[in-house]
């Protein structure tokens, strides 16, 4: 595989990062967390109850959130209507599992993307301690969907 960076310049060699993506990919991919985490969701994919519970409340947090930006008030009943099914569609096995791993994986995600960045930044390999909690694989704030 052949990922060819930089500039056309004669001063400067173009640097081909695929091999290296490559390694980290397979590294990923033979890590126990991500089979643990790439099974669970496949297996939450598979189950139509569990889905189709899932879809139902995102549909409902969308029409509630569109109606609310468009300066309607959300009724009392609205609201607990959407608390009752978002309390029970989060109580289930298969997508508490689910949400489980697509947190472990997006918490993989940001890190290395945050590690990468900061090297890049640096000019050298980061040290721990110079990873911010966002940086790191933390909250990366309201709204993002991930907590």
């Amino acid at each position: 595989m052949s990922l060819i960076i930089g500039v056309e310049d004669d001063r400067v060699q173009k640097a081909d990062l695929g091999d290296k993506i490559r390694e980290l990919c397979e590294a990923l991919l033979e890590d126990e967390n991500v089979m643990v985490a790439r099974n669970r969701i496949t297996s939450f994919m598979n189950d139509p109850a569990a889905t189709g519970g899932y879809a139902k409340l995102a549909d409902l947090s969308e029409q509630l959130q569109r109606k609310e930006m468009a300066g309607e008030k959300i009724s009392e009943e609205e609201g607990q209507a959407f608390e009752d099914l978002r309390r029970s569609t989060l109580s289930e096995p298969p997508v508490q599992a689910f949400m489980e791993a697509r947190g472990l994986l997006q918490e993989m995600e940001s890190f290395i993307m945050a590690y990468v960045s900061r090297t890049l930044e640096l000019g050298r390999i980061p040290k721990e301690n110079e990873l911010t909690p966002a940086q790191g694989g933390g909250s990366c704030g309201e709204g993002c969907g991930c907590h």
